[in-house]
Parts: structure tokens; C-alpha cells; sequence
């Protein structure tokens, strides 16, 4: 059966935010959506989505609310057997012809609290949404503020609205330095107080930046507070830096369980509380210090290059994260986006690319899908000219800033793009793109 005929609030100081899923197939109405409920404490936007696949891959984000346009599913009954497996408050919008017998339908699923026909009054959803979810928190006294609002408990405070990026991938050689420096400038330079945290050895960010080799990690690791992260970071512009390790054999002070004292946890932990608004961990293929950066992560960009063999390493890592070591991280499912580095002209196209990838998934016996290619950067001879010679790689090519204006503006929202550089169908929609095709 198909839909083929069918045309600044405060919270009260106390409470977490209320996460929140959107899912419309019209990405201007998900981008109206998301501009009203981002300038309301109440509400936390944590994903978006256009497609049936993407959106049940995101439920495993726990969403507490979900305001969800009924024509993102192919049809009635594929909706229907979905919202049966959720467990958030739903708040349905479907076709303004549709028949009453299958609206009584959606009305018995327990999930639904109310079907809008057509569109949804905004104001009265907010209003009932945040009310739905303080009561569903009451009925679940297991989850704690902190795992509401996706943040970390310390001293009884929560810490919201921050992400810590891994930049990592199994394969070598797909940019992870290039991306993470390049990234960490264009949100530091929108205006949010950023730090760039090095985890290589020897670690060539230092070389990159025209920054020094000292002070770095191994600093910090010695004297590991406040005081001490303050005295080992660098600044290169907007930007501050923590320069990784020296040398290969001073790596294995960075393979520390999360609790120890100069852990890589406690260092994100300490940058946290120093106000940081986005830490980006540019994280090895390998190695011990690569496990304790995915466990200190909310977030994780895999990078890749546009070939096969990548789109199997990619597969492999996914398959490690999402099923290997869970529970281990705080990296949900709805937090993985991928960025294609290097492609040049003939090279496997991002829907290519991410076809390939779910179809390994599915050898893999992987049930969500593989994660959504949120950027393609080209391959640039200016970004290494650029590096060599100790400039940004940002401001050398154009073609390669571009993608990285968007991703993060995708991540972190607000009008990063310098005037001039919008590009056509590219949609502000704060920490999620949701991309289409041109």
C-alpha cells in the first residue's frame, strides 16, 4: 500500500533538554522545524531524517520525542510496524486525504500521542511534546538527566550542547590530520570556542600549523588539571591546540583506562569544563590511544577515500563500533557521518560509495544502515603545498573549503559560510545535514 494518492522559550532550570527527532520528507519544512525549536531551551534537535531507512537507524539514539511526517515511509503498513518498536513520544503528520479507519489505526499505536491531518500547529506541539516527555522521564527513572540530554554528569552538573569529534578511519592515508585541523578552523573561526587535540606519533599537526613541538599531550599528561591544560595548549588564530606525541615511544602514556589519572576521558573531560564548545580528537588508524578516543567521543567522522577497498574498511570499522565494543563509547548510531576525502574525477561517487557500503553491511549481517556520506571533498594539490609550507589548508583552495564550511555547519549550525560561498540546495539545519541531490 503506497501514499501515491495523497497530494526563545526557557525550561524551568532544572530539567534537561528534551531530545527530539525530525523527520519530514521536505527539507525546508525539517529546516522551519528545527529554526523554531533550536531558540527554545526546552528542546534538543539530536538528528533529523528524510527516509524510512535513515530514520530507523536513528531510534537508536533513544529520542525522546519524535515529530515524524507519515510520507517518509513508502506506506501505512511499513509505518505502522515501526512506530510499534518505539519507545519516545510520536507525533504524527499524515496526508490530509487519508481515510479515518487507518487514522484510528496510528491513534492505537502506544507510541502515538497525536495525529495532525495535513500540518501541525507548532506552538501546541511544543507545548504538549515537552509536557509528554517530563511525564515519560517519571515512568523511566533508570535514565539519568545526563543520558536525556546526551551530555556527561561531574559533580552533580550536566554538560550539554558540546561535541567531541573523533576524526578516525582504519584506512591510512585518507586526510584524518588534513580534515581534523581544516575542520576544527572553520568552527573555531564561526565563533565557537574549539579545541584541536593531536593524538598522532609523532604527531605532524605541529609541522601543519607552524606551531611548536612544545609544549604537547605529553605536558598535559604530566601535570593532568586545569592549569595544565591550559599551559600546553597553543593557539594559531581562533583556534587553540594540543599537540599530540613526540615520538612513538611516548604514545603509550595515551593508552590509560578512561578512569586514570592523564587519560585521554580526563583530558576531554577537563576541556569540557574549560568551555569548549567543540573538541576534535584527530584520532590514528591504530593503536592503543584509538580505543580511548572513541570511548572519550560523542561523535565519529569516518573518513574514507572513494574506492572499494576503503568502502570494506569502512564496513569493518562500523561493524567494530557499533557492535564489537558497544557499550563501550557514547557514539550512538545517529552520531556517525562519513565525509569521502581525495576524489577525483571517475572515483566511486558518494551514492555509489554508500551503496557499496550497505551492501557490505548486509554481508556483515549489520541490521541499521551504514551511516550517511555528509560530505565529498576533492582531491586539492593546493592543500598540500599549502601544509608544506606551514599555511592553512583552508584558505588555499576554495573547492576544498567549501565542504568544509558545510560539514561544519551541518555539525554545529549558524552561518559559518563566508559571504559568497553558499552553494544550491544546502540547507542550515543545525547538527544534521540531510543531503540532496543535485
Amino acid at each position: 500500500m503506497s501514499w501515491s494518492n495523497q497530494p526563545t522559550q526557557q525550561g524551568n532550570g532544572q530539567d534537561a533538554p528534551v531530545s527530539v527527532l525530525l523527520a519530514h520528507r521536505d527539507m525546508e519544512r525539517t529546516a522551519a522545524w528545527y529554526q523554531t525549536l533550536q531558540v527554545d531551551a526546552r528542546f534538543r534537535v539530536s538528528s533529523m531524517s528524510n527516509t524510512a531507512q535513515d530514520f530507523r537507524a536513528k531510534l537508536a539514539s533513544s529520542p525522546e520525542v519524535i515529530l515524524l511526517d507519515a510520507t517518509v515511509f513508502d506506506g501505512p503498513d511499513a509505518l505502522t510496524e515501526t512506530l510499534t518498536s518505539v519507545h519516545g513520544a510520536v507525533y504524527l503528520i499524515v496526508p490530509g486525504n487519508l481515510g479515518s479507519e487507518l487514522i484510528e489505526r496510528f491513534k492505537s499505536v502506544a507510541s502515538v500521542k497525536s495525529v495532525s491531518v495535513g500540518d501541525i500547529n507548532i506552538a501546541d506541539f511544543m507545548t504538549r511534546a515537552y509536557a509528554d516527555a517530563l511525564a515519560l522521564r517519571r515512568t523511566t527513572p533508570a535514565l539519568s538527566p545526563a543520558a536525556w540530554q546526551g551530555g556527561t554528569q561531574r559533580s552533580g552538573t550536566v554538560v550539554s550542547g558540546l561535541r567531541i569529534i573523533t576524526v578516525w578511519s582504519r584506512s591510512g592515508g585518507t586526510g584524518k590530520t588534513t580534515l581534523s585541523i581544516s575542520l576544527a578552523q572553520a568552527i573555531a573561526r564561526s565563533g565557537l570556542k574549539t579545541l584541536l587535540i593531536g593524538l598522532g606519533a609523532p604527531d605532524v599537526i605541529p609541522l601543519h600549523m607552524g606551531l611548536r613541538p612544545e609544549p604537547n599531550i605529553v605536558s598535559w599528561i604530566s601535570n593532568p588539571n586545569d592549569e595544565g591544560l591550559r599551559s600546553s595548549i597553543q593557539t594559531s588564530g581562533e583556534l587553540h591546540v594540543l599537540a599530540g606525541f613526540p615520538d612513538i615511544l611516548s604514545e603509550s602514556q595515551g593508552d590509560k583506562p578512561a578512569e586514570a589519572s592523564g587519560s585521554i576521558n580526563q583530558l576531554v573531560t577537563s576541556a569540557a569544563y574549560g568551555g569548549y564548545s567543540a573538541i576534535i580528537l584527530d584520532t590514528p588508524s591504530s593503536g592503543g590511544v584509538t580505543p580511548r578516543a572513541l570511548s572519550a567521543a560523542n561523535t565519529w567522522l569516518m573518513l574514507s577515500r572513494p574506492t572499494v577497498s576503503d568502502v570494506w574498511m569502512s564496513a569493518e570499522s562500523f561493524r567494530t563500533v557499533t557492535q564489537k565494543i558497544a557499550g563501550q563509547h557514547r557514539i550512538t548510531p545517529g552520531n556517525i557521518f562519513v565525509v569521502l576525502n581525495q576524489r577525483a574525477n571517475g572515483m566511486l561517487t558518494a551514492d555509489q560509495w554508500h551503496g557499496a557500503a550497505d551492501a557490505a553491511c548486509r554481508k556483515m549481517n549489520l541490521n541499521v544502515g551504514f551511516p550517511p556520506v555528509i560530505a565529498t571533498i576533492p582531491q586539492a594539490l593546493e592543500v598540500a603545498l599549502a601544509q608544506d609550507s606551514g599555511r592553512s589548508a583552508l584558505d588555499a583552495s576554495d573547492d576544498f573549503a567549501r565542504p568544509i564550511h558545510r560539514l561544519s555547519e551541518m555539525l554545529f549550525g549558524g552561518s559559518v559560510l563566508p559571504a559568497g560561498r553558499k552553494e544550491e540546495g544546502v540547507f542550515n539545519l543545525g547538527p544534521l545535514k540531510i543531503r540532496t541531490k543535485k
